[in-house]
Order: structure tokens, then sequence, then C-alpha cells
């Protein structure tokens, strides 16, 4: 990398910048670099005008200013007084940004940092071709000129604690829209690092895959029972990893930043806050009825999240992670002709994939009803008034217990529920037969 690109990439460490303000620094290294020194103020406001479309570009053209009069009046690489450093600029962007109450550092702001005193290499050829830091703050919050008393600019100039859109009483035209409105939008974070695969989960991963690819070429036919167990335990677990960690990443986008804090990013279910009733429980509920049906695992700062939408999307997001991995599992019955695949050597295959399937339905199903404690619920909170969100939250943790209880002792329910899910699952191809087989085989083991 070249050493000009290092420099600014260091300066930059810790300053959000938008995509356009980034390319504009790449530029001014590309011309620093060509002359073999370090990146200046000069060259990145030459940047910023040789760059059309960005926002300082098209804010320098809507206050009647043509870029070629600046350029005109920049100085000489070396012929103006010692300019400020890189780092410095980018500090006075970023207190700019925050001033006007932006999230991201973009090209307005590098320029609107140009303007500074303490910036003479830049500000002194702004202000001739006739750019002031009023007018430019103006028009970024609301896309006009203002008209100010004259020498007023002069008082401006350099203030780099002015509050935003000091000493002006005109408001902004309603029907103009705010060429800030994008900056003014909390951006999503990154997802870059933000997480990592657990070697937990890939050992579960791996213990899914290994029993079934054993039970696909019928090894060890006579402990096929085992393998139908271990295949549909590690792949029930597996699912509840994924579940969990679809709520713990829409969180993080949404706002919630103390999930990565607390490892909900990394798949690992020993990072869950109650393992008794976000593993132990679930595990159970299958050995005993064969009823897949997830705890709650993870804890979300839901004060943290941007907005209801968000915290519906949150409870969403679970059910999704379940649907994917249900989806995963009966791909082979997806596929066109696939029950022609089946024999007797991978009769075990075919039905514990059914069965697995068959419960990642049950868990789908169940997580959409509405009641406290599941995800249908969560989806609807948000929304509810404030009394009924906290009864259901002081009575909450009965509701996944009232669900297994019902589908556990009250048999036409049960029966009912069954059968639904079962008309879901032949919809999607899994032979009813095939889920019973590999059923029989689990409990006949157990």
């Amino acid at each position: 990398m070249p050493d000009a690109a290092i420099e600014l990439e260091q300066a930059a460490a810790d300053i959000p910048l938008t995509r356009s303000a980034r390319e504009i620094l790449e530029r001014a290294a590309a011309t620093a670099n060509s002359r073999g020194g370090s990146a200046s103020p000069n060259d990145v406001l030459l940047a910023i005008l040789s760059t059309r479309g960005n926002l300082a570009d098209e804010a320098i053209r809507a206050l009647g200013i043509d870029p070629s009069t600046i350029v005109a009046q920049l100085p000489a690489a070396g012929g103006a007084a010692q300019p400020i450093s890189i780092r410095q600029l980018l500090v006075n962007a970023n207190r700019e940004a925050q001033v006007l109450g932006h999230y991201q550092v973009d090209s307005i702001h590098l320029l609107l940092a140009m303007l500074y005193s303490d910036s003479p290499e830049t500000s002194a050829p702004l202000q001739k071709a006739g750019l002031t830091l009023y007018d430019l703050r103006r028009h970024l919050q609301s896309g006009t000129k203002a008209d100010f008393q004259p020498g007023e600019s002069d008082r401006l100039q350099g203030s780099r604690s002015q509050p935003q859109g000091a000493r002006s009483n005109q408001a902004a035209p309603a029907a103009r829209s705010r060429p800030d409105a994008a900056l003014r939008r909390k951006p999503l974070p990154s997802i870059r690092g933000a997480f990592e695969v657990s070697p937990v989960f890939m050992g579960l991963v791996a213990t899914t895959v290994a029993s079934g690819a054993i039970m696909w070429f019928g090894v060890l036919q006579s402990y096929s029972g085992v393998f139908v167990t271990i295949f549909v335990l590690a792949g029930w677990i597996t699912s509840v990893c994924v579940h969990e960690f679809a709520h713990a990443l829409v969180a993080y986008l949404g706002g919630d930043r103390s999930v990565r804090a607390s490892g909900y990013l990394d798949l690992n279910p020993l990072r869950y806050t109650n393992v008794l009733l976000s593993l132990v429980m679930p595990v159970l509920f299958l050995v005993l009825g064969g009823i897949g049906l997830p705890g709650g695992a993870v804890y979300i700062n839901r004060a943290a999240l941007r907005s209801r939408s968000w915290d519906s999307a949150v409870s969403v997001a679970g059910p999704v992670g379940t649907l994917v991995c249900g989806l995963i599992v009966i791909s082979p019955f997806l596929l066109p002709g696939s029950t022609t695949w089946l024999n007797a050597t991978n009769a075990a295959f075919f039905g514990a994939i059914a069965f697995l399937g068959f419960i990642e339905a049950i868990a789908l199903v169940l997580n959409l009803l509405p009641v406290p404690g599941l995800d249908g619920y969560g989806i609807i909170r948000p929304w509810l008034p404030y009394s009924l969100q906290g009864l259901a939250n002081q009575y909450g943790q009965l509701g996944i217990l009232a669900v297994f209880g019902v589908l556990w002792f009250v048999a036409p329910v049960s029966q009912a529920f069954f059968q639904s899910v079962l008309h879901i699952t032949s919809f999607a191809g899994v032979p009813s037969i095939l889920i019973s087989y590999g059923q029989s085989t689990f409990f006949r083991f157990r």
C-alpha cells in the first residue's frame, strides 16, 4: 500500500466515513503519492473539486460557485502556510458532523472543516471564491442560500464551535428536501468482524453431517437407531443455535451492541444467558414428546433498538432462522424424483431427515403463536399498550410451559396441532410414512 494511503488510513482509523469521503481521501492519497509526499488538506480539496456528484461538489455548484474558480485560487504545493495535518482536518470534520446531527463524515464535512481558520491553505481560496461556512451550513440544512448582513460571514469564518444554523432566523422551505437528509439517518453497523463461528457449533454441524453420511452409505446398519438419534439431536441443537443467532444478529443491526459483547454472535450455545432454559429444556421437550420448542436464550436490550419495527424484526428473525434450517434439512425431498433414491441402505437417513424436518415445522408453527414467551407474541408486543406488555412480562415465563402442557395433556388439541403440521410437511414433499419411521426409530432408541 502507498505511504500516503497508509497515513490516511491511520488518520481516519476512528472516524466514521461515508463511501464518498473514503473515495475522496483515496484520490487525495494518489495525488500525494504521485509527487512523492504526504497528503495535505489541499490534496483533499482538489479531490473534492475533481469528483462530480459528491455532496460537497453539489453544494458548491448550488451556491452558484464555479469549482474552477476555487482551483485557480489554490497555491502551488509547498507555497502556502504550513498546513494542518490530515488527522486534524478529519477531527474537525467529525466535530462538524456531530454538531449538525450527522452520523458519518461525508465530503461536505471535509469541505466545512477546510473553512476553519486553522486551515489557511484551503480556507483562503474558498473564501476568495465566495464560499462561507454560514452559506454552506445553511444550504446543507435547508437547501437554500441564506440572506445575511454584509460582514456577517467574516465573523463566522473559523468559528468551529458555532451552533448548528446559528444566527439564522429564516425557516427552511417546507417543499424543499434537506440535502443532509441521508446523513441524519443512523447507518446500519458493519457486520464485518462482528461474529465468528465457534468450535462448539462447528462440532454440532460436523456431528450432524457425519451421522447423516453414515446412514446414507448404510455403514453399521445394526446401529441405525443410534445414528438417527445422534443426527436428530445434533441437528436440532444446531437449529436452536441458528434460531438464537438470527435474533442476536438482527438486534445488533437494530442498535443493540451488547449482543456482540455477550458472545451471542458466535453461534456458541454455551454463551446463552440461561443454558437450562435455552438448551436443556428444548432437548428435553424433544426427547419426551417429540416437540421442537426453542426456549428464550439471548438477552436483547430492546431499549437500544432503533424503533418498534426493529423490535418486531428481532422476534421475526428467530422463526426465519428455523425456517431456513428446516428447508436445508428437507432439501432432498424438494428435488425432483428424490423418493426414487430411497432404498434399504439409506432408509434410516431419509427417516431421520423427515423426522427432523417435522420437528423444525413444529418449532416454526409454535414460535409464531401469539403467546407470551414465544416469538409470535414478541412480534406484536411492541405495538401493544404498556399495561398489556407489563402483564405479559409478569407471567410470560409460564407461556412456554403452558403450551407444552396443553400439547402433552389435551389430546384433541394435540392431535389437531400435529395433523396441521403434517399437512405442512406433506405440502413440502415430506412423506408422512418416513416421518413416522424416523420418529419410531428415534423414540425406540431413546
